[in-house]
């Protein structure tokens, strides 16, 4: 295949299903939208898998150049190192190698991959997931002390690259250009909100999804997706959907989704004592996804933090009602008591307030602000913005 216009995407994801999460889905809609034009670059969970080199591999019934840099097993528990310090080591390390496929353009989404790629001399289109400083929202609490440093080399880096994407709002994008400190203005960012596949992600019939979901008809139902990770809430929800069960003694909460906090979530059901009211369902196809939200009656999202998050916005476009806690891109997506509500103080009776709430609001509710970002367009959107070499 001629290397003229392909694109080299570099994510630490097997492109699959791991790790969970809106790097993963993401790179998957980048996969839908630009098939076998792109070359991978990631980690893979097939013991078959080499590592280490170039090979073909086929996903989804379409074959691609694929280069492993790590072999990893799916887990529910943290990994000994960081993901992201593990990602630029490895990607510094087999740098020379990737490059050797000899693909101009390089699509990435982590900044850790940008600082081990940036002076290539290629045609890099970065798109930013979020604009918060990764390492002040890490999982492993010793990763904030490096925060300030590795902001300072990620802006250095940056200057690199040809196209910069933001998923993420006007305030949040004013607040990153800020931190460059003059690297970025707003000539050289590009408000870039996530893309949702639409024919999936729809209205259905609630009554018929719970039927094939095995889910009874009367009972209230509340449901979260994604990663299973603290920044995304998960005690605030639980404490609050806890005592919105006084209120609403008819209900089922479900966590749909995987993550490095599955066990500590399971644990802290039982010991709430609400292993009859609340299920984990465990990692689920996006098809399967699509059920359970169509199936419940409101989407709850309590993250601390969030660049334009993708779960919302799926949720938003089934035509669900949501509750949200405050973050980037929430006023973008909830409208005040048209689709949802946006709850700004972290305070579990206001929230269990915007929960009953929303169970008033008629649906589906208003979705075409959100349907209008389809992976339909994703494929022209970026070439419209990124010129390919």
């Amino acid at each position: 295949m001629k290397n003229q216009n392909r694109i080299l995407l570099i994510d630490f994801t097997d492109f699959q299903n791991y790790p969970i999460g809106g790097y993963l889905t993401f790179a998957k809609n980048m996969m839908e939208s630009f098939n076998n034009d792109l070359a991978l670059v990631g980690i893979t969970t097939s013991v078959n898998d080499p590592v280490g080199r170039w090979f073909k591999k086929v996903i989804n019934g379409i074959e691609y150049d694929f280069f492993a840099m790590a072999k990893y097993y799916k887990m529910r528990t943290r990994n000994i190192l960081p993901d992201r310090f593990v990602n630029l080591l490895l990607t510094k390390y087999y740098k020379r190698k990737i490059l050797r496929i000899g693909i101009t353009n390089i699509f990435v989404q982590r900044q850790e991959s940008l600082i081990a790629i940036a002076e290539t001399g290629k045609n890099i289109c970065y798109s930013f997931p979020g604009v918060e400083n990764p390492l002040v929202i890490a999982k492993y609490s010793y990763a904030s002390q490096f925060a300030d440093w590795f902001e300072r080399h990620f802006f250095k880096k940056i200057e690199y690259v040809n196209t910069i994407l933001v998923r993420g709002d006007d305030d949040s994008i004013k607040n990153i250009i800020i931190r460059s400190n003059g690297v970025l203005n707003n000539k050289k960012i590009i408000k870039f909100p996530t893309r949702i596949n639409t024919k999936l992600f729809r209205p259905m019939d609630k009554m018929a999804v719970r039927n094939q979901l095995q889910l009874t008809s009367g009972t209230v139902i509340m449901v979260t997706t994604g990663r299973l990770a603290w920044v995304k809430g998960w005690k605030f929800m639980i404490d609050s959907y806890e005592k919105f069960t006084r209120k609403v003694r008819e209900s089922l909460f479900i966590i749909v989704g995987d993550g490095e906090d599955f066990l500590r979530i399971k644990s802290y059901i039982s010991e709430k004592k609400l292993t009859d009211k609340i299920a984990l369902t465990g990692r689920k196809s996006r098809e399967e996804i699509a059920l359970y939200l169509n199936a419940s009656d409101v989407y709850l999202m309590g993250s601390f933090k969030e660049g334009w998050p993708t779960a919302l916005m799926e949720a938003v476009a089934c035509g669900i009602p949501a509750c949200v806690t405050e973050f980037s891109s929430a006023d973008d997506i909830i409208l005040d008591g048209i689709n949802g509500y946006i709850i700004r103080e972290r305070n579990e009776d206001q929230f269990v307030t915007g929960m009953l709430r929303a169970l008033q609001l008629t649906r589906p509710v208003k979705n075409d602000h959100v349907t209008k970002y389809s992976t339909e367009n994703l494929k022209n959107d970026i070439l419209r913005y990124w010129k390919l070499i």
